[in-house]
Formats: C-alpha cells, structure tokens, sequence
C-alpha cells in the first residue's frame, strides 16, 4: 500500500493547539488550522486529506480541553 508523505510535524502541532485554545468556534477552529499553516509557509493546496483531519481532530482536542480545564 502505498504511504503518503506527512507534513505534520510537533512544530505544526503546537502551533495548532496554540492557536484552537482560542476558539470559541467551529469557523476558529478552521482558521487555527489554517494559520498554522501558513505561518509555516505550507501551501494549503499541498496538504494531503489525512493530514488536514489530522491537524481538525488535534485543534478540536486543544478547544475541548482548554475549554473543560477553564469551566
């Protein structure tokens, strides 16, 4: 089977979970994900499926801890 290539990286990472800690919702979410991204100077374009609902799942885990540690 073949193996697709990742960009994700710990860097892209953290600068995801960074940046969903502030989201109050789905469209910032979106936007963490992709400004983090783009501060890493990645084409959007060039972003395989897998790591696209990779980076969505780890933005969407930062928001609902951030968020269940400050209730």
């Amino acid at each position: 089977m073949f193996k697709e290539e990742t960009i994700m990286n710990e860097q892209i990472k953290k600068a995801i979970r960074q940046r969903a800690r502030r989201a109050v919702s789905k469209d910032d979410l979106v936007r963490a994900v992709f400004d983090s991204f783009r501060s890493q100077q990645i084409e959007l374009r060039n972003v395989s499926l897998e790591d696209m609902k990779s980076a969505l799942v780890e933005a969407a885990r930062a928001a609902r801890e951030h968020n269940r540690v400050a209730a």
